[in-house]
């Protein structure tokens, strides 16, 4: 009855366990904000569940949209995140076997013969031979009374949650890189097609320039400015052309297919997406680190990390096992199925650590720091988060406002050529002056160009910066039947753009 007396302890003291784990309790460090965003003006409230919002609709560019979609299902990269979800989920479900004792069914049949001199002094007549049969069940427990296996599942729960939003931030980034590889596209698509006018406008004026020498009314040099001038605007065509290509080829990419794969759906040009009118609103600082899936990652391995310690630091206590034998043993198997051949057994059993050559403090040592490397790292999540939202919004004021300049100088340089046709066929300025009227209006309308895709860019860096648009689709199905969480994504309202 002693074995059952242990037993009963032993069981007793699991059910009290659940109020000793040894380690650190984690608590969410809290990290000190700014009050607001130095660049953001008053645009300091914040929309509803920014996350949820498919910004991108804003720019009212059906292609992109559908550019958007399809690469929220195809692309590799959230293939491989959602592989790595998978295999969290599965440490998870490991971590929490360990709270239930393994079951063994094993069976043997034993044929022996002794040997004659098997014992000392003693003497046979022959070896005994003689067959055992055995079936039975085997179960082993661990007993958690420390809770290493809390803490280990506490560790991969955060591991867990931790993948889940690694998977939301690749969605994120991947929705910023469709649309600044899309405006790219539209961007040097545009640019092309004023180098293309403005080189055929060149062409003109060579035809025209030549004409005029062979009458003798110009000299040879004003023939070799203008064909020198279309020379230059020729030599930027084979550039433009090639950022073009890339841009379809890095589309095609991040939708998961050949490079090539887009390039007649994409090759028809259409104008460069424009953002909408409403002001959008950043919020403050200190909601990054609700909005941003890559802080909240961060967090949760820092989580994970500290649990570890505790998982560490259980290796200096004991550990308690519990190992039950039931089943039926016979010489006999005519005999093998009675009561007679039932046999059972129970071993409690303990492990004392008393000596590991400093192997175990050793271990928590390295695990506390583990925690403060990504203690140290969370903080830094979040100094980059606050300086992307900072540069993404000093870049877009900033582009706007050289917009408004660009606008008026494209403008102006557009009447200038007028005027300089007007004034030479008059007599009254050189050729130079057309020639230079010319190039000032091509790097005018260029310029501007420029400035329109770098606005939307900046404005892409910021949606990205402030979190908005990884849950605004069902594509994260990261989580399988009976999962938390299962459930797809919210569908999102657009949100419109800033107006420039």
């Amino acid at each position: 009855m002693s074995a059952w007396r242990v037993l009963a302890a032993l069981i007793l003291a699991l059910a009290c366990a659940g109020c000793a784990a040894v380690g650190p309790d984690y608590a969410r460090p809290e990290l000190a904000a700014p009050e607001g965003f130095s660049e953001a003006g008053d645009a300091s409230a914040v929309p509803p569940a920014l996350e949820l919002a498919a910004w991108w609709r804003g720019f009212g560019d059906p292609e992109l949209d559908s550019l958007m979609e399809r690469a929220a299902r195809s692309n590799l990269d959230l293939e491989q995140a959602r592989a790595r979800v998978a295999q969290a989920r599965a440490t998870l479900r490991s971590a929490r076997g360990g709270f239930w004792p393994t079951l063994d069914a094993s069976g043997e049949v034993d044929r022996s013969k002794d040997s004659k001199n098997a014992v000392e002094g003693a003497t046979y007549s022959s070896g005994k031979t003689s067959t055992l049969y055995k079936a039975g069940f085997d179960a082993s427990w661990e007993l958690d009374l420390f809770g290493r296996t809390r803490r280990s599942v506490e560790s991969a729960e955060a591991s867990l949650e931790a993948g889940r939003e690694d998977l939301h931030n690749t969605l994120l980034t991947l929705l910023g890189d469709v649309a600044t590889s899309y405006v790219s596209l539209r961007s040097n698509q545009s640019r092309l097609a004023i180098a293309r006018a403005t080189l055929e406008s060149q062409s003109q004026t060579v035809e025209v320039t030549r004409a005029r020498w062979r009458a003798g009314l110009v000299s040879r040099l004003d023939v070799t400015q203008a064909e020198s001038q279309r020379a230059g605007t020729e030599a930027d065509i084979p550039g433009l052309e090639l950022e073009i290509k890339q841009a379809m080829h890095r589309l095609a990419i991040l939708l998961g297919q050949a490079p090539g794969a887009l390039k007649s759906e994409l090759a028809a040009v259409r104008p460069l997406p424009e953002p909408g009118k409403a002001v959008l609103a950043t919020g403050l600082p200190a909601q990054l680190l609700s909005r941003r899936p890559d802080l909240r990652a961060s967090e949760r391995r820092l989580a994970a990390a500290s649990a570890d310690i505790g998982v560490a630091t259980a290796g200096l206590y004991p550990t308690f096992d519990l190992t039950l034998g039931l089943g039926l043993q016979s010489a006999g198997n005519n005999t093998f199925v009675s009561n007679a051949s039932r046999y059972w057994s129970i071993v409690p059993g303990v492990t004392i650590p008393i000596f590991s050559g400093g192997t175990t403090l050793a271990a928590i040592e390295q695990k506390r720091a583990i925690y403060d490397e990504d203690l140290a790292a969370y903080r830094a999540a979040f100094l980059t988060a606050l300086e992307d939202v900072e540069n993404a919004l000093a870049s877009y004021y900033a582009q706007t406002a050289r917009r408004v300049s660009l606008a008026e100088a494209a403008r102006t340089a557009e009447e200038s050529v007028s005027l300089a046709r007007e004034r030479y066929a008059k007599g009254l300025v050189n050729f130079l002056d057309v020639l230079s009227a010319q190039d000032t209006r091509y790097s005018a309308q260029d310029s501007l160009d420029q400035c329109r895709a770098d606005q939307l860019t900046a404005l892409v860096a910021l949606y990205k910066a402030l979190g908005g648009g990884w849950a605004a689709e069902s594509v994260v199905q990261e989580e399988d039947g009976g999962a938390a969480g299962s459930s797809p994504a919210p569908r999102a309202e657009a949100v419109a753009a800033p107006n420039p």
